[in-house]
């Protein structure tokens, strides 16, 4: 776990903390987003630390994480490797954030500490992408059926509704026999 407290940041005024450090986020990951995440494998994070004379800390790293998600059609687990860039700095008081510019990454320092292992997971999750297939999924096997259902591509369902919408054009077409004299009567 690796966690600082502000008052062992101080010193990384003059200098920053260099990161370079696997990590072990499982236990995390068990906790909080165990729907999302199988298995990390490896999560490692370089860059620096610091912490500036007006007291905020600023923390630049690159994060390189191989996981293991489910698959988004059929849970199987799917190997998936990332790279992210984290730039954000950190606060002691909510009013401090009115001098930042609202796309700037700034938080609220929590406990006064900052947990390295929860910054860098919610990092993650902010890039899993919303679709991962396993490589038979991807060159298109069959989508999963069952009774009286099945699943379906979305080009499938766009030529079920084009089909549908035809089919009723022409039942609109088709005048009713009971009706046909009344076709007669505006000519």
């Amino acid at each position: 776990m690796m966690k600082y407290a502000k008052q062992q940041l101080i010193k990384y005024r003059q200098s920053p903390l260099l990161v370079d450090q696997d990590l072990d986020l499982q236990n995390l990951i068990d906790e909080r987003f165990s729907d999302l995440i199988i298995n990390a494998r490896l999560v490692h994070v370089q860059g620096t630390i610091r912490m500036l004379a007006n007291e905020e800390i600023v923390m630049a790293v690159t994060v390189k994480a191989d996981l293991t998600l489910p698959s988004s059609r059929s849970l199987e687990p799917v190997d998936w490797s990332t790279e992210v860039q984290i730039h954000e700095t950190y606060v002691t008081t909510a009013e401090e954030l009115s001098k930042f510019e609202e796309d700037e990454a700034v938080f609220v320092l929590e406990n006064d500490s900052l947990d390295i292992d929860q910054v860098v997971l919610d990092n993650i999750i902010a890039v899993l992408p919303s679709q991962i297939l396993t490589a038979a999924e991807e060159e298109g096997e069959s989508l999963p059926a069952g009774k009286d259902w099945q699943g379906i591509s979305e080009a499938d369902f766009a030529v079920q509704q084009d089909e549908s919408q035809e089919d009723a054009a022409k039942e609109e077409k088709t005048l009713d026999p009971r009706l046909s004299k009344l076709d007669d009567f505006f000519k």
